[in-house]
């Protein structure tokens, strides 16, 4: 990439990601377009995101492995993300992977990535770099090690390592913690937790629960979470109303019963690490100091296992949103995001030799 580009790149890229960008407002010089996966070995299709600079050729290429939400590409935050790095001079392919669209981790998300690089491979205009999000990292470290050839660069965003850890932490773990994330834990499990006659109408209402407080930080508050949970538990049948309370964290219990599905499972398809070693390509590791989803401890342990890491711990972004500039911390703060810009701005061919995080 020419240096102008780089420094235009890196230009946009600051001022929308900044601590001092408004998360509002969004570039408008870009374009929106829709790509389908098409189905492969019993898998169904599925639709991608496309997100390109406008009146100007994509200088690099992003692959994006979402976390598990419903709304996937369509989350306005993962839009608005899609679209800086567009106006920042890249091609950006966002995929709706069908089982994270349903809250759920499974063997065949990885696979399904993969399809969305083989699609997506004649567009990028070389090799693209991975950008996982929480639970995507899975995605994006299996493909990294899958197609070592085809990926210049993984950059994982508060990602983790051991997945029952991450669990725990979920259900178990100190204060800060998303109280909001716990749905997702009994919609895994719930083969393990419910009836079979019960299982559909518990996940149908988790899933309402989840589209009604997600997104809202305001409804972290258990003053505005209780009434959406327990609302909905009225409407639900007498038999199942506890567990499904339980699960929103309504009422006590759920917790010992999902920690003992948890460890009667086989979790091998939910653990990256062992495929680590086979990555080539440098991988970046960013998590929010104040992650109340996945600790930030977990990026220390991926980053153990990997052949070629770095660590960037930063407290500008949280798990799901902004986190907030700290007077004390401020100029290591900024020296991370300046790596981060570097990071996002700089093309598949580039060099880049970027000091330590921390």
């Amino acid at each position: 990439m020419r240096p102008v580009d780089a420094a235009r790149s890196a230009f946009v890229l600051a001022r929308w990601l900044g601590p001092w960008a408004s998360e509002r407002g969004a570039p408008d010089a870009i374009t929106r377009d829709e790509l389908e996966v098409p189905p492969s070995r019993g898998r169904p299709a599925f639709r991608a995101r496309l997100f390109r600079p406008a009146g100007r050729r994509a200088n690099r290429g992003f692959l994006l492995a979402p976390g598990l939400h419903y709304a996937g590409p369509d989350d306005p935050r993962m839009d608005r993300f899609c679209a800086v790095l567009a106006a920042s001079g890249a091609l950006v392919v966002a995929p709706a992977i069908p089982d994270f669209l349903a809250l759920r981790v499974t063997a065949a998300a990885p696979l399904d990535f993969e399809r969305a690089l083989d699609a997506a491979r004649p567009l990028f205009p070389a090799r693209p770099t991975l950008f996982s999000i929480s639970f995507g990292s899975l995605l994006a470290l299996r493909l990294a090690a899958a197609r070592p050839g085809e990926v210049a660069r993984a950059i994982l965003f508060g990602g983790y390592a051991d997945f029952a850890a991450a669990v725990r932490f979920c259900l178990t773990g100190p204060a800060p913690r998303d109280p909001l994330n716990r749905p997702v834990v009994f919609i895994n499990l719930v083969d393990r937790l419910a009836a079979a006659h019960q299982r559909e109408a518990l996940v149908a209402a988790w899933r309402r629960y989840v589209e009604s407080t997600w997104g809202r930080p305001e409804m972290k508050s258990a003053e505005r979470w209780q009434p959406v949970a327990r609302a909905i538990a009225g409407e639900l049948a007498a038999a199942i109303r506890p567990l499904f309370l339980a699960g929103c964290g309504a009422e006590p219990g759920g917790d010992a019963d999902c920690l003992a599905a948890l460890g009667e499972m086989d979790l091998g398809f939910l653990d990256p690490r062992p495929s680590l070693a086979a990555i080539r390509c440098p991988v970046d590791v960013l998590h929010g100091i104040d992650d109340d989803v996945i600790p930030y401890t977990q990026a220390a342990e991926l980053a153990r296992s990997l052949p070629d890491a770095r660590v960037h711990l930063t407290g500008l972004y949280a798990h799901t949103g902004r986190g907030r500039l700290r007077v004390a911390s401020a100029a290591r703060e900024l020296a991370t995001f300046a790596r981060l810009v570097r990071l996002l701005s700089s093309s598949s061919a580039d060099r880049m030799s970027l000091p330590k995080g921390g």
